[in-house]
């Protein structure tokens, strides 16, 4: 336990200064240099996730406990990964205290071992009433900074409380079959064989009774399957594609809406942007898993001038960048990294993208817009205000009882998800 809290906790500091959390996770499995097992490698995983997850719970029990001495980095982190530990985690609580006292003193001096053993042994001594205390703050039971919990509510005044809570939930492990190489029905029995279980969701997808490693997935290597949010997989069925259409992908990597795409069509002529260089690689890795293949460029799609090559589109998807309010259940660092400023710049980026874009579809096209958000400004907003600039765009009704105004909320199936889809006059 002692590596996993110390590595947890330089992983955790980072992500304090603002670094993504499967970044510093990944810096920190290096400095392991090969020696972790694969359980250790799960359970730094599982204390990073999990301390971003309850983060707002923590904080406010933490405080309880600092009086006038707050902990400086990284013993700030330190304290939060182990009250997690203490919290959330069926850890022996002597060990938990014992190693973060020892983790301390290499982190932060000898002079730091009493200060964390005096906080962890006050904080199991007053555990439910610290607990109780931290849940009478929003942000202390939903977990969740306050502003975000403002907007929320503002926006979705009879079920603020329940998207908060669906957010805290951990997310299903869904896979998407790839219809080239068998239907869904064959690939359960072969699930079924490999003892896993599994249930059907949306046209090509299966949620997993239990997550897995990939590489346990019968015929991951070989692209029969791909995992995939239900929600992410309505792109695709959304596109009404048709042989032989261009398609562009505008903001594609890491590929896997591309990779449904080309599944489901024929002769596609399909072209996939990132402006990340490296992102396309992985895309183009993606592709070839799954047998299929791309124009991939690396490019930005808000400059067409700089890539496009005058032909016109018969369809266009547009997931564009966003809060990613949808999805914090899979990225729980993604609320405490949110700053209430980054909304309305992304607001602006995504309706630059769509005036970029609009041009290059044909009359009759189809461009789909996409984000993993929930907030309305990026959502319902931005499509309502294109429409409003656009009189030669009508938007199609999407007839499916899961999407309310384009909106899909997250439940035990889906992520949140936004999509608008807009025929071109």
């Amino acid at each position: 336990m002692l590596e996993i809290q110390r590595l947890s906790t330089l992983a955790l500091a980072q992500v304090l200064n603002g670094r993504n959390l499967d970044h510093a996770l990944t810096d920190v499995r290096k400095l392991a240099k090969g020696r972790l097992t694969d359980h250790e490698r799960a359970s730094i995983q599982d204390v990073g996730y999990g301390v971003m997850r309850h983060r707002g719970e923590i904080g406010q029990v933490l405080q309880q406990l600092y009086a006038k001495r707050q902990p400086l980095p990284p013993l700030d982190a330190l304290l939060m990964v182990s009250a997690y530990q203490l919290l959330h985690t069926r850890s022996a609580h002597h060990a938990v205290v014992s190693h973060a006292v020892e983790t301390a003193g290499e982190l932060a001096g000898p002079s730091a071992k009493g200060f964390v053993n005096g906080v962890l042994r006050n904080l199991l001594r007053q555990k439910e009433d610290l607990v109780h205390r931290a849940h009478e703050t929003a942000e202390g039971r939903f977990s969740h900074p306050d502003w975000w919990i403002d907007k929320i509510r503002s926006q979705y005044p009879q079920r603020w409380e329940a998207l908060l809570e669906a957010a805290q939930q951990h997310p299903p492990m869904t896979l998407r079959v790839n219809r080239r190489h068998n239907n869904r029905d064959q690939y359960l029995l072969r699930l079924n064989r490999a003892g896993m279980g599994a249930t059907s969701v949306g046209q090509d997808g299966l949620v997993l009774d239990q997550p897995v490693p990939v590489g346990q997935l019968p015929g991951f290597d070989q692209g029969d399957v791909s995992v995939q949010d239900a929600s992410a997989q309505y792109a695709a069925e959304l596109l009404a594609l048709r042989p032989r259409q261009r398609v562009l992908d505008a903001c594609a990597a890491p590929g896997g809406k591309t990779g449904h795409i080309l599944e489901r069509g024929n002769s596609l002529d399909v072209w996939a942007l990132d402006q990340d260089a490296g992102r396309v690689k992985k895309m183009e890795a993606t592709l070839a898993r799954l047998k299929v293949s791309a124009h991939c460029l690396a490019a930005d799609a808000a400059s067409p001038e700089s890539w496009w090559d005058g032909k016109l589109f018969d369809r266009i998807l547009l997931d564009a960048p966003c809060s990613g309010s949808g999805i914090v259940r899979r990225h729980p660092d993604i609320k405490w990294l949110r700053r209430p400023e980054d909304v309305p710049a992304l607001v602006a980026a995504q309706a630059h993208l769509l005036e970029a874009l609009w041009p290059l579809l044909s009359r009759g096209g189809r461009l789909v817009y996409a984000t993993c958000s929930v907030f309305r400004e990026e959502n319902r907003e931005q499509a309502d205000a294109f429409l409003a600039r656009h009189p030669d765009a009508m938007e199609l009704p999407i007839d499916d009882p899961l999407f309310d105004r384009g909106q899909i909320f997250p439940d035990s199936m889906h992520d949140g998800f936004f999509y608008a889809v807009f025929r071109k006059l």
